[in-house]
């Protein structure tokens, strides 16, 4: 559509008016909405997901297949050597260690690759980000200042979230970590089997633990990238539906600190949902929203109205389940406010919330 106004038009701005009421008819997503994935997004994502997994698969069983089968084609080839070290002599499988080095390089970048190829498929398929968070880079710039802070310090870890702040490597070392522990675990296993079973039954034990363990850390890089399309636009529309009901009221624009403080939100804004409620709200709801502790939070909430106990609630089931995890320890804090008669939702309605919310159906509360 051309950028100059019609002859008959009023004028640029009567122009501009009507490009954006046709952008709006025209849009698949309403930004006033939480998020909901369109059919079409939904079969095109799931056939990604399920090609970047199977390929994944099968770079992790062709590793096994050839560190196991070389090792037992050619004994004589990767037999041990001695070595000399401190005016003594040491047996070790140099060979071996070197060859199971260099398939294992080969996996990761491998394996990261098509990682980043199916997340890039992905989010051109949902327009992400250039159509959910315009400050999408600067957002990842902050996580990543946020995980080399001390406050937010990086641990090397199996788990993703902490990987996923280091934008430009995180992937890379994430794969490396769980590449290394599953081949490492996988090969004692088949070794310790091989003194039961035959060898072709150890390596065949050991081939499934690994490529199903790098299947799993594949599907975990996809689970998180989906929360990540998912979450922008209903953060947005759940904080400006907060906004309209009470963003001129003070004792609302206080508890909302104590409400994220209680979520465990402010304590982990190195996570990229996390960053952005936070983000949001003290833009939208309440200017000043800054970490505490979280002690006194249940009478104050007990204390308010009615009407705002419910909003109050609202906030802290969407701070809960936007990350799309639902952990144990969230789950004894809402049966803490369950025993304070101020939770009205059962824990069966927030799984269903929370499943509707992951297979894009949208986070309604």
């Amino acid at each position: 559509m051309s950028t100059r106004p019609p002859q008959d038009s009023t004028g640029l701005l009567d122009h501009l008016t009507m490009r954006y009421l046709r952008r709006a008819l025209d849009a698949s997503h309403p930004t006033d909405e939480p998020y909901v994935m369109s059919d079409v997004e939904i079969f095109l994502t799931q056939r990604v997901v399920y090609a970047t997994l199977f390929t994944t698969g099968f770079i992790s069983a062709l590793t096994v297949l050839l560190f196991q089968f070389s090792r037992l084609s050619w004994p004589d080839f990767f037999a041990k050597t001695d070595v000399a070290f401190a005016n003594s002599t040491v047996t070790l499988p140099l060979i071996t260690i070197l060859y199971a080095l260099l398939l294992l390089y080969l996996a990761v970048y491998l394996t990261t690759a098509v990682n980043r190829l199916g997340a890039k498929a992905i989010a051109q398929i949902c327009q992400f980000p250039r159509l959910h968070d315009l400050r999408y880079e600067y957002h990842t710039e902050t996580m990543f200042r946020m995980a080399r802070s001390k406050r937010q310090p990086f641990r090397l870890g199996v788990g993703i979230r902490a990987y996923m702040a280091w934008s430009r490597s995180g992937l890379l070392i994430y794969f490396a970590v769980s590449t290394v522990i599953g081949f490492i675990v996988s090969t004692l296993v088949s070794q310790w089997l091989s003194a039961y079973l035959s060898p072709s039954i150890a390596v065949g034990i050991g081939l499934i633990l690994y490529t199903g363990w790098l299947v799993y850390r594949a599907w975990r890089v996809q689970f998180e990238l989906r929360i990540r399309i998912l979450a922008p636009l209903t953060i947005r529309s759940f904080v400006n539906e907060l906004r309209e009901e009470w963003h001129t009221d003070e004792q609302f624009q206080e508890i909302v600190t104590d409400a994220l403080n209680f979520a465990g939100i402010l304590s982990s804004l190195h996570i990229y949902v996390h960053l952005l409620l936070a983000e949001t709200l003290t833009d939208r709801v309440s200017a000043a929203v800054l970490p505490h502790a979280p002690d006194d939070f249940m009478p104050k909430m007990a204390a308010l109205p009615v009407a705002m106990q419910r909003s109050v609630e609202r906030l802290l089931l969407f701070s809960m389940l936007i990350d799309g995890h639902f952990t144990g320890t969230e789950r004894k804090r809402l049966k803490q406010l369950q025993d304070q008669k101020l939770l009205t939702y059962t824990m069966n309605d927030i799984k269903q919330l929370r499943d509707d919310y992951i297979a894009g159906k949208g986070l309604w509360l």
